[in-house]
């Protein structure tokens, strides 16, 4: 008999961890997806702009408040200058919990010039601010085939 309450109780122990972890663990409450990105086939000179459209997720319980959203495009092997068109947000974004909402922004690489033709590892950083003072940071990998010609540049998120 007292087996089985040790067995039971370790059960239950295990049960109400469980519960406890989903509630309480830290995660973070914000899905960040690419929904679509262009500009980079413009026909521009010198800078490349990027305009990224996101999907924005609020998986939390709260209400979130996002002032600043960021997008750093990180091209392997090269030293790249981009200005941030959308720094602080005004007004800020509101996302209810359970509720999802769309959002362009836009990056331009004022020296892509520089850039060699051919593809290119990519990783497309969003940083999202918000009010409290979290910083959520989402990284997209994806493989960016620069050519002189701007009709010709290509742009593949990786999975």
């Amino acid at each position: 008999m007292s087996r089985r309450l040790v067995v039971a109780a370790l059960l239950v122990a295990l049960v109400l961890g469980t519960i406890g972890y989903a509630l309480y663990a830290r995660r973070t409450p914000v899905r960040v997806a690419i929904l679509n990105v262009s500009g980079y086939a413009d026909a521009v000179t010198t800078w490349m702009p990027f305009r990224v459209t996101l999907g924005l997720t609020n998986t939390g319980r709260e209400l979130l408040t996002i002032r600043r959203i960021h997008v750093e495009p990180d091209f392997e092997g090269f030293t790249e200058a981009f200005g941030v068109q959308t720094y602080e947000l005004t007004p800020a974004l509101l996302l209810e919990p359970g509720s999802s909402l769309s959002y362009q922004t836009s990056v331009t690489v004022l020296n892509a010039g520089q850039l060699s033709e051919g593809p290119h590892a990519l990783v497309l950083r969003i940083r999202l601010e918000q009010d409290n003072g979290e910083e959520t940071v989402t990284a997209f990998p994806a493989r960016f085939t620069y050519a002189r010609q701007a009709a010709q540049r290509r742009l593949e998120l990786q999975p």
